[in-house]
């Protein structure tokens, strides 16, 4: 496929959910197993079942679980040479699924979805696998919820080139 000026819309949600995916706390939290516990099938499932790059749970949804969305949009373009892109990780985590299991995550605090807000972050911020420069935190907030899930959001920003060679 022909490279295009908006070919970070669908690259950078899948690098994002990699590294998520590779992230044996983040993946324990998501499918409710220790970190210490997780192996290759909970990393499938995980990138089956719970990490996506839109945002969107079914109404008929009947699992309590956790669901990691990542999307990208264009903010400022600059001038024809860099792009501000800004990069939304949301957290959704059904009400029912919030309490973590001390006996399971020992020594963590809070709930669920702040947890994987946390261990996002710490993947994510300051980190320079995307862009020209540094993937930087520009807030967390939480949204109104939907069909019984509670939803947190971590909005990233970094430049990245404007040119692309076209084929």
């Amino acid at each position: 496929m022909a490279n295009s000026y908006l070919d970070q819309l669908v690259t950078y949600p899948a690098e994002i959910i990699n590294r998520i995916a590779s992230d044996d706390t983040c993946v324990g939290l998501l499918v409710n197993k220790a970190p210490s516990t997780v192996d290759d099938t909970d990393r499938d499932a995980v990138l089956d079942e719970h990490l996506f790059d839109y945002q969107y749970v079914d109404s008929t949804t009947q699992t309590s679980t956790a669901y990691v969305w990542v999307e990208v949009d264009v903010g400022d373009v600059e001038n024809k040479h860099i792009k501000d892109l800004r990069v939304y990780v949301t957290i959704a985590c059904h009400k029912s699924y919030m309490k973590l299991e001390t006996k399971v995550f020992k020594g963590m605090m809070g709930n669920r979805r702040d947890n994987l807000a946390r261990r996002i972050d710490v993947l994510l911020n300051d980190s320079e696998f995307l862009g020209i420069g540094r993937l930087s935190l520009k807030s967390v907030n939480t949204c109104a919820p939907i069909n019984g899930f509670t939803v947190k959001e971590l909005t990233y920003i970094t430049p990245d080139f404007n040119q692309v060679p076209l084929n």
